[in-house]
């Protein structure tokens, strides 16, 4: 192994999909990763390292989620994501406008553009509405330490998405029935949770597994859309030839992601450091 090496510890395999090449970029270093398998095993690995190793060219990533932030505890070594997780990175307008402008080949200008721009930022909009209730109920099972196995969900089990219209599809009723072995949340925590994560932008605080799967399924419309001859929607026709799969959106718009100031500072001070 290099020693000179930086050592860069994520929670899962799809991270290095995301922070490779901001990394590579920012760092100009050659590092070397390892998937811990989840969050509280990257935070263990950093106690261990920062404890015993305290010279360790090591750097630490992960998402914020509904959990307090580890900054409060003094873990100014860890990155942690100003947003629910990184796939909050990639549902921006601003990340969304680079793509129609990349895999589209459409300029701002264009009639095309425009529309696309309008109808992602109003059916956004309308899916925070639909799945408010769902993250204000998952942020209290998370204070809770509920375990609710959401990998089992996709979103269409909670919502209907469509060019028209997104709308929900379930009940706070719903919710229980899904999720039998959690506790209830009396309504007076369900609304302190609620005036506390609608005082955030909701595209960076709601669930990030949720905002990515949304982007795939309106990006999926529109590509079927754009490429009609008479669209509903459309002025002109689009060939279209981005393919585009939920299992790797990571790594297929990973170019067109947010790279937020917080970010770049921690990897820059990486290069600096080492």
């Amino acid at each position: 192994e290099n020693e000179l090496a930086l050592y860069c510890f994520f929670e899962g395999k799809e991270d290095i999909k995301y922070y490779g090449i901001r990394i590579e970029n920012f760092t100009e270093l050659e590092y070397t990763h390892r998937s811990c398998g989840g969050k509280s095993e990257v935070l263990k690995l950093y106690k261990i390292i920062s404890y015993n190793y305290c010279n360790a060219r090591a750097a630490y990533f992960i998402d914020r989620d509904f959990d307090k932030s580890v900054y409060e505890d003094g873990m100014s070594a860890i990155y942690e994501t100003p947003c629910h997780s990184l796939e909050n990175f990639y549902t921006s307008v601003q990340c969304f406008s680079k793509i129609i402008r990349a895999e589209f080949n459409l300029t701002e200008l264009e009639e095309n553009f425009k529309i696309c721009i309008s109808l992602y930022t109003k059916l956004q909009k309308e899916f925070h509405d639909a799945v408010e209730l769902l993250n204000v109920w998952i942020a209290c099972h998370t204070e809770k330490g509920s375990k609710l196995n959401l990998s089992n969900h996709k979103l269409s089990d909670f919502i209907d998405v469509d060019l028209n219209q997104v709308r929900a599809k379930h009940t706070f009723n719903d919710l229980y029935h899904k999720f039998p072995d959690v506790p209830e949340i009396p309504q007076q925590e369900i609304d302190t949770k609620k005036s506390e994560l609608l005082a955030k932008t909701w595209q960076k605080s709601f669930r990030g597994k949720f905002e990515i799967e949304f982007l795939y399924e309106i990006l999926r419309k529109i590509i079927d859309e754009i490429r009609k001859e008479n669209s509903l929607y459309f002025k002109d026709r689009v060939k279209v030839v981005m393919s585009l799969t939920l299992k790797t959106i990571i790594s297929d718009l990973s170019q067109y992601a947010d790279t937020p100031d917080c970010l770049r500072k921690y990897l820059t001070a990486l290069r600096s450091r080492l």
